[in-house]
């Protein structure tokens, strides 16, 4: 018997015969099959195979092997390609994801032209590492947390990996939240995002997405666990279970989820990636970058809910990251060099002392570094001269290099004080906390943590939303005063360990410390020293010793009032003779001396 034509088989339709199909004359005759008007035509293990006449056959059936007989068929796949339209067409459901989709979100959008991104000899080996696990599909763990202080080069390393998967052609989709942008400063939109880039990468899933928001238009109304689970779970696994492969592209990215305005959205958003695509038999892997807010930081924790399924990234803690932040600096230095008129600018400048100066100054956060390049890379003035004002940082200049550093700590500051306001009622300011919390001298007094916090955690509530900028470190302090009150010398004596507030970045301490920079931020000295009298004299009050025996007879609270004695007397050092100083302060220290004889006298 000789075999039909393929064009006798197939008619005017494409199909795909699986590999492994096998054909033999040894069966009746196949009979028609029929299509449902769906692009996705379920596969079956094996077709049931009976005599039929051909005659049979009604319109608008799919018949294979016309005017073949006797042919038995094993582990046979159809694949349907409309060419004249269908799952292609626009339908409804296609046309409302469209419309919820938050498209300045995407990586590539046009509204993030010129996106951050690392220059290619720079974070090799962080993105090494992430790209490496990304293509690890067997790695238990589906989701990598990637975070970072404020500026240390999150984003630029999340665009960096969404450009290389893109490329390899693994990427399924990404989503950069921005808090400055309504359509993408809520979690809402997207699940809405990233199956619209689904239904890109394969008609299938396009036709399964917009036919489930066509079955259902109020998705987008429904819970984000909701939406997910029927617009990008099931229609993967249709397409898993249809191709019985993993060709589809996989690695979903999501930047800056910090950024997503309303915690319980983030906390929504997080609680249904974990449900719907880190359990079961997802195909997907996802890359997270955000700072540590307080959401995503509880959920990461030992008893958080992500805690098991995340690998965990910390560019500050795992990644030295001042090599990249030279070889940047090298680089746009010299493409400065090659393109600047000005006669001062020779091959050499700046000099590696200039250079190493720079490097200390970003302390490992690359958006420091970027901010400066810019800056001299204005074409206004010379770089020279701009880098003069950039390394003497006078805060009575007009010109601002660090005008994006100080949004970014104004954004952050200003939502983490509206958030303390409202659980706290002890009608003290965020920031005037803050402040003392960040002043040297007071943190070299023991127990100052007992002083100025308003609550016994000491400084651990305090930053639920400013581990981005700051972070608790334990130090040693001793009994009494510091040997020197200028210095950053501990105090002599038996130490103990206790809490101390540090910025990351030093140029948040000067941000707070200037009007200019901080704007209605700003704390006076004044107000930060009024504090930390009216906290000394909290303590004192409620102990209220008559004479050195009582204070002894306190116990531990009796160093404690020996550093209000320290803390006191050294205010009032600062405020004698400083009009800046004095406003506001002067009353509440009246009463010192009688306390300040009684502890000084019991001073070891």
């Amino acid at each position: 018997m000789s075999l039909p034509s393929l064009k006798s088989l197939f008619g005017k339709k494409r199909s795909k015969v699986s590999p492994g199909t096998v054909i033999s004359p040894e069966a009746p005759t196949l009979e028609t099959v029929t299509a449902p008007n769906d692009d996705l035509v379920q596969p079956a293990s094996a077709v049931a195979v009976k005599t039929a006449p051909q005659s049979q056959s009604h319109p608008g059936s799919k018949t294979f092997f016309s005017h073949a007989s006797n042919l038995h068929v094993e582990h046979f796949q159809y694949t349907e390609v409309n060419e004249a339209g269908g799952g292609r067409a626009k339908t409804a459901g296609w046309d409302l994801l469209v419309s919820k989709t938050a498209h300045t979100a995407l990586y590539d959008s046009a509204a993030r032209f010129d996106p951050p991104k690392c220059d290619e000899d720079t974070r090799v080996e962080v993105i090494s590492e992430i790209m490496s696990w990304i293509q690890s599909r067997d790695d238990p763990k589906r989701l990598l947390y990637l975070t970072g202080p404020a500026g240390a080069g999150k984003s630029a390393i999340q665009q960096t990996v969404a450009e290389k998967c893109s490329s390899l052609g693994i990427l399924a989709a990404s989503f950069v939240f921005a808090a400055a942008d309504e359509s993408r400063n809520d979690a809402l939109p997207v699940v809405a995002t990233l199956a619209y880039q689904l239904a890109l990468a394969s008609p299938i899933l396009r036709s399964a997405i917009s036919t489930a928001i066509s079955n259902d238009p109020h998705i987008f109304n429904r819970s984000i666990k909701k939406q997910m689970m029927t617009l990008i779970v099931n229609p993967a696994q249709r397409h898993r279970a249809a191709f019985e492969t993993d060709a589809l592209p996989f690695a979903i990215l999501i930047d800056g989820l910090d950024e997503c305005i309303k915690e319980e959205r983030q906390e929504e958003l997080l609680s249904a990636i974990d449900e719907c695509l880190l359990k079961g038999d997802s195909p997907f892997r996802l890359f997270i970058a955000s700072r540590p807010e307080l959401v995503i930081y509880n959920a990461l924790q030992p008893a958080g809910f992500l805690f098991q399924s995340t690998l965990r990234i910390d560019l500050n803690e795992d990644y030295n990251p001042d090599s990249d932040i030279e070889r940047y600096f090298q680089r746009r230095f010299w493409e400065i060099v090659l393109r600047s008129t000005d006669p001062r600018i020779t091959t050499s400048w700046p000099g590696q002392d200039i250079m190493t100066k720079l490097i200390m100054y970003a302390s490992g956060q690359f958006i420091y570094a970027a901010t400066v390049i810019r800056y001299l890379q204005e074409p206004r003035g010379s770089p020279v001269d701009r880098l003069e004002t950039v390394l003497s940082s006078a805060p009575t200049s007009r010109l601002n290099p660090l005008a994006t550093l100080d949004a970014l700590y104004r954004q952050i500051l200003t939502k983490a004080r509206e958030n303390y306001s409202a659980v706290n009622n002890d009608g003290v300011d965020l920031t005037v906390i803050l402040n003392a919390s960040l002043d040297v001298t007071t943190t070299l007094y023991r127990h100052h943590d007992r002083i100025i916090y308003p609550t016994n955690s000491g400084p651990h509530n305090l930053i639920h939303d400013l581990r981005s900028l700051v972070e608790v470190r334990m130090a040693s302090r001793a009994f009494g005063a510091p040997s020197e009150p200028d210095s950053d010398a501990p105090p002599s004596g038996n130490p103990i360990i206790v809490p101390i507030l540090h910025p990351y970045h030093y140029t948040f301490r000067e941000f707070l410390e200037n009007y200019e920079r901080a704007g209605e931020l700003y704390v006076h000295p004044s107000s930060v020293d009024l504090y930390i009298v009216s906290c000394c004299w909290s303590h004192i009050d409620r102990i209220r010793p008559s004479g050195t025996e009582d204070i002894a007879e306190e116990g531990q609270d009796f160093e404690t009032l020996i550093s209000c004695a320290w803390l006191l007397w050294h205010i009032m050092l600062l405020v004698r003779g400083n009009p800046i100083r004095t406003e506001g302060v002067d009353t509440p220290l009246h009463g010192f001396e009688p306390l300040e004889l009684a502890c000084f006298g019991r001073r070891p």
